[in-house]
């Protein structure tokens, strides 16, 4: 049976796939031949095929189209394979050129202040250099975009997830989280400043469910306060330090985004520390994949950080 289904999806081609996420995400046959500018017959034929190959039936027919349980999975492997064949065409594009290859980099601000500019610029100035394709995120999307194939690597806070599997994680330094205010906040212009002092402010937090959070409500619990007050949730660092330049809010960054911004003068830290550490910032990378871009890569992050200057 496993090799009878192995056999049939050598049927299956790119145009197959295109066409199947297209119903997926049009709902309909008729909606997804208006997408792709085809007719609804073509489509419904594409999708007789591709079940055939399968040996399952991914939609029910009738007024709509339901999909089916098979549905789910083939849909996050049409997506893997899709976004491999982009990427093998940009990655010959870039070898024409005379890189060796090109790496997809998802980074977080804990990197993102210093330690990946560096890194990139130490590449820059070598020969044959690979190309590089960088995002800036959060954790959450960064790991969404890496578990659909479309990251190489994660820099930025270790944690559960980069010890999974399959994949290779490498501490490159310890980042601790600093709390920090405008710098004409009352707070800002005290010498100590306590976790009482701190409850007395309303605070713009992470998201719940995240590391950072866990840990600042963990730290108000340990220096026996109740939870702050919340004046604001928010996942944008452009957002968070706007607000925070704006308002009398407190917040929390990496130290080294609250480094840079104290030396600009944009905002202040203050004393207190989070009672616990969300975790080292290092890169995380699938092992299955190694190649000679990748190398080049991983060699200036590691070297990058000893260039860091101090804090």
């Amino acid at each position: 049976m496993n090799e009878k289904f192995a056999l049939s999806l050598w049927r299956l081609r790119l145009r197959h796939l295109e066409v199947l996420l297209a119903i997926e995400r049009c709902g309909s046959l008729t909606g997804a031949a208006e997408a792709l500018r085809s007719t609804q017959p073509a489509v419904s034929q594409w999708l007789a095929e591709i079940e055939s190959a399968l040996g399952v039936q991914l939609f029910t027919r009738g007024r709509q189209i339901r999909p089916t349980a098979f549905l789910p999975p083939v849909l996050r492997h049409a997506r893997r394979m899709l976004a491999d064949s982009h990427e093998l065409e940009s990655e010959l594009l870039a070898v024409a050129a005379g890189a060796v290859g090109t790496v997809r980099l998802g980074v977080m601000l804990v990197a993102a202040v210093e330690l990946v500019p560096r890194a990139i610029v130490q590449l820059q100035s070598r020969p044959g250099y690979p190309q590089l394709r960088v995002v800036e995120d959060i954790a959450a999307g960064l790991w969404q975009r890496f578990e659909r194939n479309e990251l190489d690597i994660i820099v930025g806070r270790l944690d559960e997830r980069a010890y999974r599997s399959g994949l290779r994680q490498e501490t490159l330094f310890d980042d601790v989280h600093a709390i920090v205010v405008r710098p004409g906040h009352p707070l800002a212009r005290r010498r100590s400043v306590t976790w009482c002092d701190l409850h007395d402010y309303p605070w713009v937090l992470p998201p719940p469910d995240t590391a950072l959070r866990r840990a600042i409500d963990a730290s108000f619990l340990d220096n026996g306060m109740t939870l702050p007050r919340v004046w604001l949730e928010s996942a944008s660092t452009t957002v968070t330090e706007e607000v925070l330049r704006l308002t009398d809010c407190i917040g929390v960054q990496s130290g080294a985004a609250a480094r840079r911004n104290q030396q600009q003068r944009l905002l202040a830290r203050l004393s207190p520390q989070l009672s616990s550490n969300v975790g080292p910032v290092g890169m995380v990378w699938d092992t299955r994949e190694p190649s000679q871009a990748m190398d080049m890569v991983l060699d200036a992050l590691r070297s990058a950080p000893h260039s860091r200057a101090s804090p």
